[in-house]
C-alpha cells in the first residue's frame, strides 16, 4: 500500500470515527434535552427537596429573579409558589454585616442562571443536560484517539450511564456539576497527549486542532479551579498538570497554569468574601432549616413570620473535616484502616460499587505496560491522593452528609479515571465494565429520582446484603433519612440507640422488636455518652463501650432457629414454639465515632440477626395482624467506661 493509500485510508477511518461520535451524542443530547425540557421536577421528586436541593434551588432563583446573593423573605415566598413542602433543608449563615447568605458555594446557581431565566426551575437541568452531552462527547473524543470507535463508544457509555452518574444527573446540587467540569478540563488537558500534534493530524483534525495548543491548558485550569472552589478537596487535581510540565522542563507552561488555577480560585473566593464578609462560605455562624422542629431546635424558616428569625428556629451546624479530629489515636490508626475498606467496598459507598467503571479503568491502565504513560501516573495519582486526603481530613463524613447515594463528595474526582484507559481495540473492557457494574447500579439509575430521594431502599436487599456497612459514618448513612428507622432506644441505662440498616425489622415496640420471619437483620447500634457529671466544678461526659450484649428472644406458635452475629462469633439458638431464652454476646471493641473535637466519642456496633421460621398472626391466632413475624428481640447492653 502506497503512502497516499495508507494516509486515505487513516482519512477515512477518523471520518468514521467522527461521525460515529457526532451522531451518538447529538442522539444523547436531543433525548437528554427533552427530558429536562419535559420533566415535572417537583413531582419526579416526590413534592419536595432532597438533600441540600432547597439552598441550590433558592439561591439560583434569587440570583435569576433578584440578581442578588442574599436572603430576603422574597425568596423564602417564591419556593412554595412550586413546591408545597417549602425549602427543606435550607442552609444559611450569617453575613459579617448581620444579613443573610446561603451557606453554600455559589458557582453552580451562578452558571445556571441563564438556563433558569429561559426555563425556571428545569434550567438546572437543562444545564445538567448540556454537561452530561459535553462529557459524552469529551470520553468518545478522547479514548477514540487511541482506541477502535466502537470499543470508544461502548467505555464512554458504562463510564457515564453505567455508574453512579446519572443519579446525580437530576439533583438539583453541584455534585454533577463538579464531575463534569472536572472531567472536561482534564478532557483539555490530555486530549493532546493522546492525538499529538504531528502535522497529519492537524490537518484531519480541524474540529479539534485548537485542543492541541497551549491554550488548552488555561482552559484546564481555569475549569479545576472552578472545581476547587465549589469542592475543596478536589485541590490536588491540578498537580499532574502542574508535575507533567515541571519533569518536561517546560517552566513557563507550569508558570502558566498555576498561576490560571491560583487566580481564579482566588478571585472566587474573593467573590464570596466580598458578598459575605468571610472568604468561607461554609464558615461562621450557619444553621440548617425545617419546616419541623426536633428535640434540641425549632421549626420554620427565618421570616416566616414575626416571630421566625436566624437566632430563634433551626439547627446549628458544624463541619465535618478537622485536623483536631484527624490528629488523633482513633482516626489515625482505627478508623482510617477502615474507611480504606469502607472506600474500596463499602455497602452505601464504595468506589468498587458504584464507580466500577472507573476501576476498570485502573486495571486496564495496570495491565497495559506498553502504553502507561507519566502523566497517566500522575493522573492516577492524584485520583488516590484525593480519596486519601478526604478519608484524612474528614473521618467521619467523607461520602457526603444527608444520606447521600454511593460517595457524592468523590463524584468530582471519578471523572479523571477515564482518562487512565489505555488504548482499546476490542470493547470487552467496556462491555465487561457494563456487566458487573449493571449488577449493582442498573437498579438506581433506571429510576434516578426514585434512588435520589429514597437513598437506602437499593442497598437492602441482593449483592449489597454482602458488603460491610459503614460504621465511621453512622450520622451519614442514607438510612438517617427515616426518622423511625434511626436512633431507636432500646435497653440499657441510659439506652442503646439502635439503626435498622433494613426493611426486616418492623418498627420498634417500645425497648424491643419483630424481625420478619425467614429473614436476616442488620443492626447498628451506638453506644451512649454517660450522662454528664460534675468533677471539680467541671461538666464531663464519659464515653461508653458496650462489652455484652443479653439478648431475649421470644417465638411464636411455630419453632424458630436464631442465628446471632455480632462479630465476636455466630450464635446459633434452637427455640420451641411460644419459648423464650436468654443468652450473652460478647462485644468487640467497637468502631469509634467523633464528629467534631467539640463532641465526645462514640462507639458503634453491628449486629445481625436470622430468623429461619416465621408465623401470621392473623392466620395462627386470629389477631389483628398481618405482617410475618419471626422472633421478637430485647437487647439490653452492659457498658465499661472508656477510659
Amino acid at each position: 500500500m502506497t503512502l497516499d493509500n495508507r494516509v486515505a485510508t487513516r482519512l477515512q477511518g477518523r471520518s468514521l470515527a467522527w461521525r460515529l461520535g457526532a451522531s451518538t451524542t447529538a442522539a444523547i443530547g436531543v433525548v437528554l434535552l427533552t427530558w429536562a425540557l419535559s420533566v415535572d421536577f417537583v413531582k419526579a421528586s416526590n413534592g419536595g427537596f432532597f438533600g441540600d436541593a432547597s439552598t441550590y434551588y433558592t439561591l439560583g432563583h434569587s440570583l435569576a429573579t433578584d440578581l442578588d446573593f442574599e436572603y430576603q423573605r422574597d425568596d423564602l415566598a417564591r419556593v412554595w409558589k412550586e413546591v408545597p413542602s417549602g425549602p427543606e433543608g435550607l442552609f444559611l449563615k450569617r453575613g459579617t454585616d448581620g444579613r443573610l447568605f446561603y451557606a453554600k458555594a455559589y458557582i453552580y446557581p451562578l452558571v445556571a442562571v441563564p438556563f433558569i431565566w429561559f426555563f425556571g426551575t428545569n434550567g438546572f437541568l437543562v444545564l445538567h443536560a448540556i454537561l452530561m452531552t459535553l462529557c459524552f462527547l469529551c470520553a468518545y473524543s478522547f479514548l477514540c484517539a487511541r482506541s477502535h470507535p466502537v470499543s470508544a463508544l461502548v467505555f464512554a457509555c458504562a463510564f457515564l450511564f453505567v455508574s453512579l452518574v446519572p443519579v446525580y444527573l437530576v439533583q438539583l446540587a453541584p455534585d454533577f456539576f463538579i464531575f463534569a467540569i472536572v472531567l472536561i478540563g482534564y478532557y483539555f488537558w490530555c486530549y493532546k497527549e493522546v492525538a499529538g500534534p504531528s502535522s497529519d493530524v492537524q490537518r484531519a483534525s480541524w474540529r479539534t486542532r485548537w485542543l492541541l495548543g497551549p491554550r488548552s491548558d488555561v482552559v484546564a485550569a481555569v475549569l479545576l479551579g472552578v472545581g476547587t472552589f465549589a469542592k475543596p478537596t478536589n485541590v490536588l487535581l491540578i498537580a499532574p498538570l502542574l508535575l507533567s510540565a515541571l519533569l518536561r522542563s517546560q517552566w513557563a507552561r507550569a508558570v502558566k497554569i498555576a498561576v490560571t488555577f491560583g487566580v481564579v480560585v482566588v478571585a472566587l473566593f474573593a467573590v464570596n468574601t466580598a458578598i459575605t464578609g468571610e472568604w468561607n462560605y461554609q464558615g461562621g455562624e450557619r444553621k440548617t432549616f425545617y419546616s419541623r422542629g426536633g428535640a434540641n431546635f425549632e421549626g420554620g424558616f427565618p421570616y416566616q413570620d414575626q416571630t421566625k428569625t436566624f437566632d430563634s428556629v433551626g439547627l446549628g451546624r458544624v463541619g465535618g473535616g478537622s485536623f483536631e479530629v484527624l490528629f488523633t489515636r482513633d482516626a489515625l490508626l482505627e478508623v482510617f484502616r477502615r474507611n480504606l475498606a469502607y472506600f474500596a467496598v463499602g455497602r452505601h459507598t464504595g468506589f468498587a460499587i458504584y464507580c466500577f467503571p472507573g476501576l476498570m479503568a485502573i486495571f486496564l491502565f495496570l495491565a497495559a505496560t506498553r502504553d502507561r504513560a507519566m502523566w497517566q501516573w500522575l493522573t492516577l495519582g492524584a485520583g488516590v491522593g484525593t480519596a486519601v486526603a478526604l478519608l484524612l481530613y474528614m473521618p467521619f463524613t467523607w461520602a457526603g452528609g444527608g444520606g447521600p447515594v454511593g460517595n457524592r463528595y468523590f463524584l468530582g474526582t471519578y471523572g479523571v479515571f477515564l482518562f487512565l484507559v489505555p488504548p482499546l481495540q476490542t470493547a470487552v473492557g467496556g462491555l465487561l465494565a457494563m456487566a458487573i457494574s449493571g449488577l449493582f447500579v442498573t437498579r438506581i439509575v433506571s429510576n434516578p429520582f426514585y434512588a435520589a430521594t429514597h437513598p437506602a431502599e437499593h442497598s437492602k436487599s441482593g449483592l449489597f446484603r454482602r458488603l460491610p456497612t459503614e460504621l465511621t459514618m453512622v450520622n451519614d448513612l442514607p438510612v438517617n433519612v427515616q426518622p423511625d428507622r434511626t436512633r431507636q432506644p432500646l435497653g440499657g441505662t441510659p439506652p442503646v440507640l439502635a439503626y435498622f440498616i433494613d426493611d426486616n425489622i418492623y418498627n420498634r415496640e417500645r425497648d424491643a422488636f419483630w424481625l420478619k420471619g425467614e429473614s436476616s437483620a442488620d443492626i447498628l447500634l451506638r453506644a451512649p455518652i454517660a450522662p454528664e457529671t460534675q468533677a471539680a466544678g467541671v461538666q464531663e461526659a464519659r464515653s461508653l463501650r458496650i462489652e455484652k450484649l443479653t439478648v431475649i428472644l421470644e417465638t411464636g406458635p411455630r419453632p424458630n432457629r436464631v442465628t446471632i452475629d455480632a462479630g465476636t462469633g455466630r450464635r446459633v439458638v434452637e427455640m420451641a414454639a411460644s419459648s423464650q431464652q436468654i443468652l450473652d454476646v460478647e462485644m468487640p471493641r467497637g468502631v469509634p465515632y467523633k464528629y467534631h473535637p467539640d463532641f465526645p466519642t462514640n462507639y458503634v456496633y453491628m449486629v445481625s440477626i436470622s430468623s429461619s421460621t416465621g408465623f401470621v398472626p392473623m392466620f395462627d391466632n386470629g389477631a389483628a395482624d398481618s405482617r410475618f413475624l419471626g422472633v421478637m428481640v430485647r437487647i439490653i447492653p452492659t457498658y465499661a467506661e472508656q477510659p
